[in-house]
């Protein structure tokens, strides 16, 4: 069963969901985490709660602290670590972190395209999920499909 499992944080509600996922999944086979959230500093991919380099880096920071709290809780092995991309892929990163770490799950939320430009690359889930060499679990956040549906039924 699973050992060591990467989970990565990107602020966003489909990849807190994959956190809890996580944290059930380790505590039943007592693996242990690494939450990791990567900073990309792209300025062609702008999030809105980032401003700059110190900003993208102080919401990672703000992520890790509130992972190492639940993990805590849920008595949970875990080390966080944010991965600096240095302006590499943030699929490619993770895919690093993961060796790394020796990782024999990868856990990510996976959020539908957002923009013309995810829509046109592709997102990191999709990214990850085709160059793993180990297993990855998506967790999708349900609000995205509702919405998704009420936009269908226009």
């Amino acid at each position: 069963m699973y050992k060591r499992i990467l989970v990565a944080l990107d602020s966003s509600l489909s990849a807190r969901l994959a956190l809890e996922e996580a944290l059930r999944l380790a505590k039943t086979v007592d693996a242990i985490l690494m939450v990791a959230c990567v900073v990309s500093y792209d300025l062609c991919d702008p999030a809105p709660w980032v401003i700059g380099e110190e900003g993208e880096r102080s919401c990672a920071q703000r992520q890790l602290d509130h992972a190492r709290d639940l993990c805590a809780r849920s008595e949970v092995r875990a080390v966080t670590q944010i991965i600096d991309a240095h302006g590499a892929s943030i699929p490619g990163a993770l895919m690093q972190a993961a060796q790394a770490f020796e990782a024999d799950l990868i856990v990510m939320g996976a959020h539908g395209p957002r923009d013309v430009r995810r829509h046109l690359i592709g997102s990191v889930a999709e990214t990850v999920l085709r160059s793993s060499h180990v297993p990855v679990l998506t967790v999708r956040d349900d609000q995205l499909d509702d919405e998704h549906d009420a936009a269908l039924a226009l």
